[in-house]
């Protein structure tokens, strides 16, 4: 099984690593393995981990929060994973890259990207960008990675989310150091 050790550079230097060769996690977080993918996130101290399969689609959603969703049926700050396989057959024949790429500029028409990025890592393509949603009360700053495997039909949809007068603090000590440490593994 062919794994991938590359460094991605989104805002500063973050790195996907193989799946099943994790390094010591950083202090304040362990790592989460997620069922079906092949794929560890960091988790932080006190967070919630929460898995729902769609395995008829091929659908995988997993979610690292700090509130408890199944109690309150939402969540202020988290990390949201999203896996699809087998983009092609419902895509209309596009590959994960253009799926991906269109979602972004579907996206682009309905808010004010802060930040845009495209790149390419090994295998994988990616593009994201950052974006304030100011649709509800609370301003809510969104990060959101699509990173694209064309040669496995799979897309992750990884995205980062919290309030927007505590987003400097959020990403320094959560989502930063969890982007800086994916570990997917490039034969799912």
């Amino acid at each position: 099984m062919k794994k991938i050790l590359m460094c991605v550079v989104l805002l500063s230097g973050f790195c996907v690593c193989a799946a099943d060769i994790l390094p010591e996690s950083p202090k304040g977080f362990s790592w989460q393995q997620l069922p079906f993918v092949k794929a560890s996130f960091l988790l932080p101290d006190g967070w919630i981990f929460k898995f729902v399969p769609d395995n008829r689609e091929e659908k995988y959603l997993y979610y690292l929060t700090k509130d408890n969703i199944d109690q309150k049926g939402f969540y202020e700050t988290g990390f949201e994973v999203r896996v699809i396989r087998g983009i092609p057959g419902k895509a209309k024949g596009k590959l994960p890259s253009e799926y991906s790429l269109e979602a972004v500029e579907n996206t682009g028409k309905k808010v004010k990207f802060a930040k845009k990025w495209n790149e390419r890592k090994g295998i994988f393509k990616e593009t994201g960008y950052i974006y304030a949603d100011t649709s509800d009360e609370a301003t809510v700053t969104v990060y959101r990675l699509y990173i694209s495997n064309d040669s496995t039909g799979t897309v992750y949809i990884l995205t980062f989310e919290g309030p927007t007068r505590a987003w400097d603090d959020l990403w320094k000590a959560i989502g930063e150091p969890i982007f800086k440490n994916i570990s997917i593994d490039e034969s799912v």
